[in-house]
Order: structure tokens, then C-alpha cells, then sequence
């Protein structure tokens, strides 16, 4: 049986997916064999597994922190929101069906944990220890009963907890106070220290109300992490773009800021470029600024596309591409670009049609049945952009419910070779010849470097700029990042007395 932790917050957002990462790095630079686990989660950020099953992103990242391959036991619930009241529920990676948000009877209850359950304990005869993550706070009196993330996750196995504080936000330390006191004896015994994270500031004044907390507590405070400004993880969800950090360049590529957003990782790499500026949008947004405006992927393509027609936006952004400006669909985005959308079955909510913003002669249907693939392929387009990248490997991932059909005189941009492993020959995504507007299904589309690299460069030379060397790597910074992520956290948590506690 591994050993465990877990890791619970006194509300969401204090940073436990961060520090989890950390720990999976830190414990697997110890020679452990770690792998990460959250039983519950709801998130529109989520990954396909190597055999298509889809769980959230942040429990993916973790995994790939620790090396290890990932699974959908490490997450076996993942909850995303539609709109309406209703969520798709997925279970170990495959959808069951759209329940609403407060569905949670007993028989739910323990039907889940069942689930939880034997999923933790596959991982654990897989490997030596597993980092836990709670989701929102374990203290939350209205629905602390009915809570299958947190402290009922942790009992299963009485693993120890470790309390995670955002001092940043304010009132962190009574928060560590009133989250104790509201939890029961029993679980507050699990809690076996706590962790102030976020710290910007004078440690020698926060010092006094460290001892105050621990005296009132009798728990101890097992580190301060300060505010992580330079490290740069993909975030778990969409509540992570208030605090996006953007950088100025001289090109700027404008992301919709979609009610229903979902996977917006997927343009962490253009952040990360030299000399790129990437924005999320609103509707009051001057389209006018950017060289490349990107809709990105939707949990509810059918309201979100509604949300473009009735802010304007969809106005806007076809000004733009009428008047040559780059326009690019991922996934849901890539739906919207089309002529039309027809939900005949009602898998999106209330509309059976909606007109599409036309830019791309294409047309999608939704249904029921939900595709979620590894994938790879090559560039088959050879019009502008995509002449140079014609028969250029790259790989991405599809998590859709809809199948698009091209016109007759319309022009994939790809040729799927694989999904999941399972060897195909499709086409995907669309290109307007007339128009520089173009539209695909994968996700990570641009962490494809040398993809990524001519794409920019397109851009820059649109402004007369300099082109970029084509040498850089996503993958690179990404396996740096969890490195200076680790060294950080190491050098400011207690990690003897971690692994007393483990012990």
C-alpha cells in the first residue's frame, strides 16, 4: 500500500494544484515512484489520456511532473460546467451524462466514493506514495455532508492532511482558524500542518502571526511560499486568467474571453514566445489592436456562439477578417467560424440552430457521442501559411462533441494518421482561401514548436519585423519550469518534517 498526503485549502484558488506539482517534482527527484490523485474536480481545463479518456488538466500536469504516465484514476471525477444548472459528469474519463450542479443524494455519494475508492487504490499498487488534492475548502457547512473531495477522500485512508492558506488574498490566517474549528475531532487530527502560500512582503512581520496561528491551532506551519511570479504552469481553470500575467510585444494576439471557455492552455506557448503579447478579450474589446484574433475552445459552443452575436463580437470579429486580419477557431471556436450549427438531439442546451459566423464554408452537427483522442497527423493544407509546413508532423488532442463537414470547394488544413494509437485517415480543420481565417479541432495546435514558430513569424512579417530563430521548445521550458517550481518550494516548506508525516 503507498504511502499518502493530501493537500486541502481554506477555500479555492490558495494554490494546492501548484504546490501538488511541486511535491510530485520534489518527491520524484527523491527516487520515489509518485503519482498524483483528485477525486473530485470541476473544471473546464481537461487532457486526453494516451487511450482517450479525459480528465482535468491540472491532475495531467502533476503527472507529468512525476514522470509517470497519466491515467484517469488520477482523477476518476471530473464535473464540467454547461450552463443552465446542468454539468457534464465524467467518470473515469468517459462521459455518463449532464446532471445538475447539486446533484449529490446519498446513493450518489456512495456510488462515487465506491469509485474513488478503488480507483486511489489501484494507484497505490502502482506506486510508493500519492499526492491527494482536495477541491474549494473541507469546511463548507452547507455542503460539508455531502463532499466527496475532501476530508471523506482523506479518511479512506487516514491520510495526513496539510492545510494550504492563500496569505495573499487577506484573512488567510483567520481563515486556517475557522476552517479547524468547523472541521470534526477526527478530522481535524488528520490536519498535520499548514502552509502559508502566496507571501509577498516582510517575513519578519508575518513572523509574530505565525506563532499566534500555531499556538491557537496547535498545528505547526510547515512553510511560506512566496508569490511565484517567473514560473509558469498551465493553470487548472479559467479563474486563473483574472490573474493572467500578460507581457508586451510587438505582436498581439487577441483570445476571446468565451463565457464558457475551456482549455485556454492551449495558448500558454504563445504567451511564452519572445516578443508576443497575448490578451483574453471582452465584448467592449478594440479588435482593431491585435494581428491575430483566436476563438478558443467551449464547454457550450451554442451559448457562446449566442454571446458573440448579441455582444457584438461577432460583428467585430467578422470586420476583422474582412479586412485581412488573421482569424483562427480552435475546436468550439472552430465550430463558430462555420455556416451553420445544428443540435437536433439538444446536446448543447435549448437551440436546434444557430447561424455561425460564416468565414468558414463548413457546417457541424452535434450529437451525443463525445470524441476524445490523442492525436497526430501532418499539415495538408499547401495555401499560404500551411505551404511552408505542408507534410509537417504535429500532434494535439480532440475533446469535441460535434462532427464538421466541409463544402465541396473547402480545404482541410490536416491529415489525422492516429488517434488514441489506433492508426486512421481523416481530414481536420478548414482553411478560407479568400479570407485568412482558418479553424481546427486540436487542442495544442501551437505547441507544436516549429508550427508555432512559422505561425509567428507570419505575423511578424506581416508588420515588418525581424523573423524569430526557429530553434525553441515548449517542452523545454515546461520541464524547466517544473524544476525551478520544485527548487522553490523545497527551499521554503519543511520537507524533514514532510516526511515524518508521511512516515
Amino acid at each position: 500500500m503507498a504511502k499518502t498526503i493530501m493537500l486541502q485549502g481554506t477555500s479555492s484558488n490558495v494554490g494546492k494544484s501548484i504546490l501538488a506539482t511541486a511535491l510530485c517534482r520534489i518527491f520524484s527527484q527523491d527516487g520515489y515512484q509518485v503519482a498524483p490523485f483528485k477525486s473530485w474536480n470541476m473544471a473546464l481545463n481537461s487532457y486526453v489520456t494516451a487511450d482517450g479518456g479525459e480528465i482535468g488538466r491540472a491532475q495531467a500536469i502533476q503527472a507529468d511532473a512525476a514522470g509517470i504516465k497519466i491515467s484517469v484514476d488520477m482523477q476518476p471525477f471530473l464535473i464540467k460546467p454547461k450552463g443552465d444548472g446542468q454539468s457534464q459528469v465524467i467518470v473515469k474519463g468517459r462521459p455518463i451524462g449532464d446532471f445538475g450542479v447539486d446533484r449529490k443524494d446519498p446513493e450518489y455519494i456512495e456510488w462515487a466514493m465506491e469509485i474513488i475508492d478503488s480507483s486511489l487504490r489501484r494507484l497505490s499498487a502502482q506506486y510508493e506514495l500519492i499526492v491527494l488534492e482536495g477541491a474549494g475548502s473541507p469546511a463548507e457547512i452547507n455542503i460539508k455532508d455531502k463532499d466527496i473531495a475532501n476530508m471523506k477522500v482523506a479518511k479512506l485512508n487516514q491520510t495526513p492532511v496539510l492545510l494550504v492558506a492563500d496569505i495573499d488574498r487577506g484573512g488567510a490566517l483567520a481563515a486556517v482558524v475557522g476552517t479547524l474549528k468547523l472541521l470534526e475531532p477526527e478530522e481535524r487530527d488528520l490536519v498535520k500542518g499548514i502552509i502559508l502560500n502566496k507571501f509577498q512582503g516582510d517575513f519578519e512581520l508575518l513572523k509574530s502571526g505565525i506563532d499566534i496561528l500555531e499556538e491557537k491551532t496547535g498545528k505547526p506551519v510547515l512553510g511560506v511560499i512566496p508569490y511565484l511570479k517567473d514560473i509558469r504552469i498551465p493553470a487548472e481553470d479559467s479563474v486563473a486568467l483574472a490573474d493572467f500575467c500578460k507581457q508586451e510585444g510587438e505582436v498581439k494576439i487577441g483570445i476571446i474571453n468565451l463565457p464558457h471557455i475551456s482549455n485556454f492552455t492551449d495558448f500558454d506557448s504563445l504567451a511564452y514566445e519572445v516578443g508576443v503579447e497575448v490578451d483574453y478579450l471582452g465584448a467592449d474589446a478594440d479588435l482593431n489592436n491585435y494581428d491575430a484574433i483566436i476563438i478558443p475552445g467551449t464547454k457550450n459552443t451554442i451559448l457562446d456562439l449566442n454571446y458573440l452575436h448579441t455582444s457584438g463580437l461577432a460583428r467585430k470579429i467578422i470586420a476583422q477578417a474582412n479586412a485581412g486580419k488573421t482569424v483562427i477557431g480552435i475546436c468550439g471556436g472552430y465550430q463558430m467560424l462555420g455556416k451553420k450549427l445544428m443540435d437536433p438531439e439538444l446536446v448543447e442546451g435549448r437551440i436546434r440552430q444557430i447561424i455561425g459566423l460564416g468565414l468558414l464554408d463548413v457546417e457541424t452537427t452535434f450529437s451525443k457521442e463525445k470524441r476524445t483522442y490523442q492525436v497526430s497527423g501532418r499539415v495538408y493544407s499547401d495555401l499560404d501559411l500551411f505551404r511552408v509546413l505542408k507534410n509537417e508532423l504535429i500532434t494535439g488532442y480532440e475533446i469535441h462533441m460535434g462532427d464538421t463537414k466541409l463544402a465541396n470547394n473547402a480545404q482541410a488544413l490536416f491529415k489525422i494518421e492516429a488517434r488514441s494509437k489506433v492508426q486512421v485517415d481523416l481530414l481536420d480543420g478548414c482553411y478560407n482561401q479568400d479570407l485568412r481565417v482558418w479553424g481546427t479541432y486540436l487542442h495544442g495546435i501551437f505547441d507544436n514548436d516549429n508550427f508555432r514558430r512559422v505561425f509567428i513569424n507570419s505575423l511578424r512579417r506581416d508588420k515588418g519585423l525581424k523573423e524569430l530563430a526557429k530553434e525553441c521548445s515548449t517542452r523545454k521550458a515546461l520541464v524547466e519550469s517544473y524544476d525551478n517550481l520544485a527548487e522553490v518550494v523545497r527551499g521554503n516548506l519543511d520537507m524533514d518534517k514532510i516526511y515524518q508525516i508521511i512516515e
